[in-house]
Formats: structure tokens, sequence, C-alpha cells
């Protein structure tokens, strides 16, 4: 394969030989199709799962039944099997990028799951991890958020996998076209009313200022290394600082919290946030940290809300409880007023 020795497609997608079907989403774009090529190429030594092939026609575009009409031949022409989806029924008139994105995963993981399909890998490059990263960056988000792409997670019940996060796009393109393809173009990918787009189109300037989108996938791999210590020391420290006092509340030892890196208090505060409130949601990341940092202090702390939870301090104890049901204005006025 050009632009990659056998050796790096090794290592590409030596994880997933354990798999016995690995399902493959493309959707005729250059990336995907370089995925179903170097998979393709992969898959014919020994002990390598069987492939299947997943592509989706949203119904948006014109050409989109075209393009599952291309993936199909070409996968059919690798000797692959290949399913064609349809997202049917009404499109939402706003937020369509995510509501196409979740019905997609969908459709693949009820196929994949009729295939007897265990894992879903996609396309997603070093490019889309600097994307990823620079979008995270400017919204504020901390360790976790800059982590970027995991390599593999789950989406709408789907488990995935994320080949080829290190490889540039224009090692992609160039399989492509060394095998003669003719990759399908989605317009939205050039539209700059989406955010990702307009960082896109950012890269090559922050490129020639050294910022890499090699740089920018190390600083990601760093950071999830990062975030693993941080995670799995307030994993460490959580059994002698939380006790449970029934299912809507916790205690936590302030000497004990107090004493801990600041990250990993925040790490272990939002745990049992989402504990105590039952939103498995992670709490806005800002407040977090805040009250974190608040609560490592030895003053005293009267109630305060965040995240379904009342969290409160002696200056000894933390409390954590459950928030209960608000009462309407209406009602707290009924209730005051005499008979």
């Amino acid at each position: 394969m050009p632009g990659l020795t056998p050796n790096e497609i090794e290592g590409l997608f030596g994880g997933l030989a354990g798999y016995d079907r690995l399902g493959l989403a493309v959707s005729g774009g250059p990336d995907s199709l370089a995925l179903m090529l170097l998979a393709a190429h992969w898959a014919r030594g020994a002990g390598r799962p069987a492939l299947y092939v997943y592509t989706v026609d949203h119904g948006l575009r014109p050409e989109a039944a075209a393009e599952a009409a291309m993936v199909m031949r070409e996968a059919e022409a690798l000797g692959l099997a290949a399913r064609a989806l349809r997202w049917e029924g009404d499109k939402p008139s706003t937020g369509i990028q995510a509501a196409a994105r979740s019905a997609r995963y969908r459709l693949m993981a009820e196929a994949m799951a009729r295939d007897g399909v265990q894992i879903l890998a996609t396309a997603h490059h070093l490019a889309d991890q600097a994307e990823t990263v620079l979008m995270r960056l400017a919204h504020g988000s901390g360790i976790d958020g800059l982590r970027g792409m995991d390599a593999f997670s789950f989406i709408e019940g789907c488990e995935v996998a994320r080949p080829l996060l290190g490889v540039r796009p224009e090692v992609l393109r160039e399989v492509v076209s060394d095998a003669g393809l003719a990759p399908a173009s989605d317009p939205s990918n050039a539209d700059e009313n989406y955010e990702r787009v307009r960082w896109r189109l950012m890269l090559p300037a922050l490129e020639a200022l050294g910022l890499s989108i090699e740089r920018l996938g190390t600083l990601a791999r760093r950071l999830d290394e990062a975030s693993l210590l941080i995670h799995a020391s307030a994993e460490a420290v959580y059994p002698s600082i939380v006790t449970p006092l029934g299912g809507t509340s916790m205690e936590l030892d302030g000497g004990r919290f107090a004493s801990q890196n600041p990250a990993v208090a925040t790490s272990l505060l939002g745990s049992v946030l989402e504990l105590v409130s039952g939103d498995r949601r992670s709490p806005p990341l800002g407040a977090l940290e805040l009250l974190a940092r608040r609560l490592q202090q030895p003053e005293p702390l009267k109630g305060i809300t965040l995240h379904g939870c009342v969290i409160s301090s002696d200056g000894e104890l933390i409390l954590v409880r459950k928030e209960g049901p608000r009462r309407s204005v209406a009602k707290r006025n009924s209730a005051s007023t005499p008979n």
C-alpha cells in the first residue's frame, strides 16, 4: 500500500485481530474508502476477522443513493459483505448533522446485531483528531475533553474503533488514488457554517506556525495518559474519603479531600455528584473545579447546588445529598396564603 508499510498497516489494525467479525463504516469519501482498502489488505492474513461494510444513505442529498451504490460495488469487488442502509422518516430542521450522526450509528448498530458483528471501525484520522482538540480547547474543555477522540468508544450502543487516528489524510487519499477509485464528495465537508470545517480551514496556517496535526495528536495522547492517571488516583483514594449514607447522600472526609491534588479532588467530587444525582453526564467542569477548590479550604460552606445535588461542609465533613424536587412559585404562594 502506498504511504504505509506492511508493518504499519499491521500496527493500525492489529488491535482488532481478536474479533471474529469487524464492521467498516464506509460513506464513499476518500477516508472511508481508504479504511476499506487497508482493512481488506490486512484481513487477507490468516486468522483475521471477516469484514462487513456498512454504508448509510441519509436521504439528505440527491447524490447519496448513488454514493451508497458505489460503496456496495467496491466492497463486493473486494469480496466483502456489504449492506446499504437508509435513514427513513422525517428529518429535523435544526441540528441535522448531530441527528444524522445518531441515526447513522443506530442503523449500523442494528445491522451489526443482525450480522453478529462485534465492533465497527471508522475512518477518523489525524486531522480529525487535531480538529477535535482545537474545538474542545476553544470550548474550555479540561484534560478529559482535550484527549480528543478515543481509539475505542461506544456510540448509540455500538462499540467503535478508530484505527486511523494517527494517519494523515494525505496518506489515505494516496491509498484511494493508487487503487483507481473516485471518492464521493460531500459539500457539507466544506461548509463554513459548521465549526469543524472552520477549524479544518485553519490547520494549514497553524502548521505554518509549527502547530502541526502531529503535535496536536501527540498532545491528545499525552493528556489521555494524564487523564488515566488522575482518574486512577481518584479511584484509589475514594474508599478512604467517601462514606455512603444511603441511596441519596454521601459524606466526604474534608481533611483527606483537602490533601488531594486539585485535579484528583475534582475527579473524585465529580464521581460523587454523578452517583448521588443519578445523572451520569459529567457536571460542568468550571463550576465543579471551583466547588472542589472551595471544599479543599477548611472554612464551612452553606448548601450549594450543582448537578442535582446540594453540597455543604462544616469545615471537617462534606455532605452531598440529592436535591429534592423544586416547588413552583404558584404552589409556594398557595401554601403560604391563609384560608
